[in-house]
């Protein structure tokens, strides 16, 4: 058993963009080798039944306690042994574990209502996203009352606007069926997000790339006949929209 805690990268102060790359990258990234304390909360404290670092990986991306409010646990994130021979702080790397020098007193509690979700917006490429995961904040999110959809095989949903048609909101992205005909069309923003449990949570570093990727091209839609068509837009920078 050993005392540990967690940092994370809060996305929201993440400027160099440096979550969830290795050590050898921050370099490259953000001008400097060392890790940057000062942009990570702390999101988990406490005692954990495993006695080695690969045991804490394999138990936070599987088995994750009930109190722990961050995602899995991935490449960037810290690792601080609070007692024992071992006693220290350890960057979760590409391969391995590496001890670094680390400032806690620099860090920042995790808000335990936010959420790292794929945010899709009519008109633009999905993109990585902290939202604040209370009702209003996802109301917020998608501009109205929430409704979950779920048209993927794990346990992640959708999150939309329930009457975003009605309010006669941007058409965003279509909806597909197995044989990837289109069944409906999702209107406004929407979000996907983790809902293994009562509660919906942050995604997994992996379905955070995976999801971004599938959402990638805006899409716009034509009629013909009684057919419905999707047409992938190309993606443009924030200058070129702006033009």
């Amino acid at each position: 058993m050993m005392d540990i805690k967690i940092y994370q990268i809060n996305l929201s102060r993440d400027d160099d963009r440096v979550a969830f790359l290795g050590l050898s990258q921050l370099d490259k990234f953000q001008g400097s080798s060392e890790v940057n304390s000062e942009i990570y909360d702390k999101v988990f404290e406490g005692a954990v039944e495993v006695d080695t670092l690969e045991g804490v990986y394999q138990m936070f991306n599987c088995d994750c306690p009930e109190d722990f409010q961050g995602h899995s646990l991935s490449v960037s994130d810290v690792v601080e042994i609070v007692n024992g021979e071992n006693a220290g702080f350890y960057f979760c790397d590409s391969i391995g574990f590496q001890p670094v020098k680390f400032e806690p007193e620099q860090t920042q509690k995790l808000d335990t209502r936010t959420m790292h979700v794929v945010l899709v917006e009519p008109g633009k490429a999905a993109r990585v996203a902290e939202i604040d995961g209370s009702l209003e904040g996802m109301q917020k999110t998608v501009s109205g009352y929430i409704q979950a959809v779920y048209p993927f095989e794990e346990t992640v949903c959708l999150v939309c606007n329930e009457e975003g048609k009605l309010q006669g909101l941007p058409l965003n992205r279509a909806l597909r069926d197995e044989d990837n005909r289109i069944y409906d069309i999702v209107a406004g923003n929407f979000f996907v997000c983790d809902c293994s449990t009562e509660n919906f949570k942050s995604l997994s570093e992996e379905q955070l790339k995976r999801y971004t990727e599938k959402y990638k091209r805006p899409e716009r839609f034509v009629q013909i006949d009684d057919q419905i068509l999707a047409i992938p837009m190309p993606v443009k920078s924030d200058k070129e929209r702006e033009r």
